[in-house]
């Protein structure tokens, strides 16, 4: 990670009462503790925080940031002035939840591959210490364990068009609302889409993990199981479940790898149709459908990718008794 531009403003409110906003008179010179600082933040946003998609409101005037952030990236304004601007908003916004609070909050433009903008708020947390005389003392520091407010834009996939590039810390309910409402986001991920990305994250870590074909299609059936039941329900799919049917021993390894910017799986989510691959293969067309077990591949089912052909062993006593009246009858005509 290289961080490039820092700002911290901070945004004073009680519950109950409006905020008072004390403004940040330059940016932050970068320095190593900067680096850390902001490598730490990242890696609890995604390991811990478990973010959630999206892709900016269009009705820019309504939702300004993604106007001010544009000028930013385009070198329209300075960082500071983008993040002053864009502080005066929040202000606005917060000022209207009455159950809102503040804190500080941190503007960071880094890049890890990939150009991001980060906007995060941030809390002070008591802890203690021993003294020199062996007494108790009490101190204050940055809570950066509980990220209930952050934001990453991914700048580069944002200029690309790309379907999704707004990812949020889920937080609380009503604050992960008023700071999406801030940032102006839309339109989280499809079902569909969002799907797509959990079978190919579960396929590319079950094939990192080096486990058997065997393992890898129980923990896949076990997978969709969870979903098809979830789906019948009308149900939205959590994640952190599916992390536990992956691996047991680590429940959460399986969620910290699907929720990175790779493959974009927010914590609940819309299950689709097309999570059926993840147990049977499928196929259809005007002439045939097929449809089988994916269990069957290489044992019942061999595929030959050479010459094209799927050879079926063992069919059913019932298809074979088909298949031989068709036979008769075109041997009889000809």
């Amino acid at each position: 990670m290289n961080v490039k531009k820092m700002v911290i403003h901070t945004l004073e409110k009680q519950v109950g009462y409006k905020s008072k906003l004390i403004q940040a008179p330059k940016e932050l010179l970068i320095t190593p503790l900067h680096q850390e600082f902001m490598d730490n933040v990242r890696g609890v946003y995604y390991k811990k925080s478990n973010p959630i998609y999206g892709i900016f409101n269009p009705a820019k005037d309504e939702f300004p940031y993604q106007s001010l952030l544009q000028e930013y990236l385009d070198g329209s304004i300075e960082f500071l002035d983008f993040t002053t601007k864009a502080i005066r908003h929040f202000q606005y916004v917060i000022d209207s939840v009455t159950q809102a609070s503040g804190g500080y909050v941190l503007f960071c433009h880094f890049d890890s591959t990939e150009e991001f903008v980060a906007t995060i708020m941030l809390n002070d947390k008591l802890s203690y210490m021993i003294t020199d005389q062996m007494d108790l003392n009490q101190n204050s520091s940055l809570d950066i364990e509980k990220l209930d407010v952050a934001n990453f834009t991914n700048c580069d996939k944002w200029a690309n068009a790309d379907d999704i590039y707004l990812s949020f810390t889920r937080g609380k309910k009503d604050v992960s609302q008023y700071f999406m409402r801030f940032i102006g986001c839309t339109n989280y991920t499809s079902a569909k889409e969002t799907s797509e990305n959990l079978k190919k994250a579960l396929n590319d870590y079950l094939d990192a993990q080096g486990y058997s074909k065997d393992k890898k299609d129980k923990i896949k059936s076990s997978v969709f199981a969870y979903c098809e039941n979830r789906m019948k329900a009308k149900q939205d799919l959590n994640l952190g479940f599916i992390s536990s049917l992956v691996d047991h021993d680590e429940p959460h390894l399986f969620q910290e790898y699907a929720s990175t910017e790779k493959y974009q799986i927010s914590a609940n989510f819309k299950g689709h149709k097309t999570l059926r691959n993840l147990k049977y293969y499928g196929f259809k067309s005007e002439e045939f459908s097929i449809e089988f077990d994916s269990r069957l591949l290489g044992g019942q089912i061999k595929y030959d990718e050479k010459k094209n052909q799927l050879l079926v062993k063992d069919i059913p006593k019932e298809l074979g008794i088909q298949l031989s009246r068709t036979v008769a009858v075109e041997d009889d005509e000809a």
